[in-house]
């Protein structure tokens, strides 16, 4: 239909949107659009003028200490400046029960009219009125939660530090029949596990392992290969072990079930993990168990040496419901692991972790946990911020989001699974038979 414009009003923009029949784009949309991110412009440089360091742009929220608030502004006053596309959403909710009809003969009447002698234009309106959608500030709510959806997304499939010591780039440098000879020292050590072994949403206990080993073993140190996968559960880590024991490792560590765990508590998370992860069926404790034994039976039959740790605290509350339910889980861990003989050794993560939690902890929530990754994404990967000092300001000890761990926590774990490398590697001997 005819642009929208306004001959009162010069400053404002002249545009025209190609909506279907019933629905008319407002003029004040983008105008609004653009009062509301100057209003968050001028919000950021209030801020701005009382802390000019980049560490200040945070402010106090109840509860939840102090957050970096820059990036939420900054995506704030963006999504504000595309306010008309919530319109055009409008109208096309507007239009679209006569797209259905199709066109009546009031439809078929021109739907936006200049009134003679007057500069705004008439409007026309439906009996569903859907004007809320055209606000900006529900127009920059839903924009700036889709963009730090995206970021999210982005930062979990983005390449880590790791990515250059993973199994797959193991094997393009040395071919797929892994180290050659049977030196155990000649030989990978692989980390296997989801986001937690990963490290880029949390703090890289992987990293630190091949520091320490490098500082015991020096020159013959192994080769410590990240297989860390975010949103990985149980049966995911199963479909990638030909891949693990193509490198014929010496050592193999097995941290997962917190997906398993979220995914049995919540119907939500565990219709994202079974779909995401393109699963048969939403985990259970059952399943995780049997999961694992058959991860440990494969594992053994390649030679490898198992080191099985039980998934860490699930929030901070040592009484919570997901928190009996992980020591359920850790007791699982702990049955595989004493069933494999002298090379399977149980770590007990879970019970560390759990010791360390303070009296007054935060309780697991999943919407508190999104809100915080969404922060964490933005604090770590734009800001470079230092995991402990997040950590303190979500009065958090083990975790820093309720679910990836702090500082401390994979400072612990890297010594336990160190003590497990370098245990000596239990070789069966040839049983003699004397005639």
């Amino acid at each position: 239909h005819a642009p929208v414009s306004s001959r009162s009003a010069p400053l404002r923009w002249q545009f025209s949107f190609a909506l279907p029949r019933g629905a008319c784009a407002q003029p004040d949309d983008m105008s609004g659009g653009l009062r509301s991110m100057a209003t968050f412009a001028g919000i950021a440089s209030s801020v701005q003028q009382r802390v000019p360091s980049h560490q200040g742009w945070r402010r106090q929220v109840s509860g939840g200490g102090r957050r970096t608030c820059l990036p939420l502004l900054v995506l704030a006053a963006l999504a504000a400046s595309v306010a008309p596309l919530s319109s055009a959403f409008a109208g096309i909710t507007r239009g679209g029960s006569s797209l259905l009809r199709g066109p009546s003969a009031d439809s078929r009447a021109p739907q936006c009219q200049h009134a003679e002698g007057r500069g705004s234009p008439l409007v026309a309106r439906s009996a569903f009125d859907t004007a809320w959608m055209s606000d900006p500030v529900v127009s920059a709510v839903g924009w700036t939660i889709v963009a730090l959806s995206l970021l999210i997304a982005r930062v979990a499939t983005a390449a880590g530090e790791d990515d250059a010591e993973t199994p797959s780039s193991y094997l393009a440098r040395v071919g797929t029949g892994g180290a050659a000879g049977d030196d155990a020292g000649a030989r990978p050590v692989i980390c296997l596990g989801d986001s937690l072994t990963r490290g880029n949403l949390s703090a890289n206990w992987v990293r630190q392992l091949r520091d320490q080993l490098e500082g015991t073993f020096g020159q013959l140190s192994p080769q410590v290969l990240n297989a860390g996968v975010n949103m990985h559960c149980s049966k995911n880590i199963q479909e990638r072990l030909s891949e693990v024991i193509a490198c014929r490792p010496s050592h193999v560590s097995i941290l997962v079930g917190t997906n398993d765990l979220k995914a049995e508590l919540s119907p939500v998370e565990g219709f994202l993990y079974q779909y995401f992860g393109k699963l048969t069926e939403v985990p259970t404790l059952d399943s995780y168990e049997r999961t694992l034994c058959e991860i440990r039976e494969t594992l053994l039959e390649a030679g490898a040496s198992v080191a099985f740790i039980s998934p860490p605290v699930l929030g901070e509350v040592a009484s919570s419901p997901a928190n009996l339910r992980a020591a359920e889980y850790a007791e699982a861990v702990r049955r595989v692991a004493d069933g494999g003989g002298d090379r399977c050794t149980y770590v007990p993560f879970f019970e560390r972790t759990s010791a360390d939690l303070r009296p007054q902890g935060v309780d697991y929530c999943g919407l508190k946990f999104f809100g915080w990754l969404c922060m964490l994404c933005v604090d770590l990967h734009m800001f470079r911020r230092d995991l402990a000092e997040i950590q303190r300001e979500r009065n958090l000890g083990v975790t820093i989001d309720l679910v990836h761990l702090g500082p401390a926590a994979a400072k612990q774990l890297t010594d336990m699974v160190a003590a497990f490398v370098r245990k000596p590697v239990v070789v069966p001997l040839p049983v003699l038979v004397l005639a």
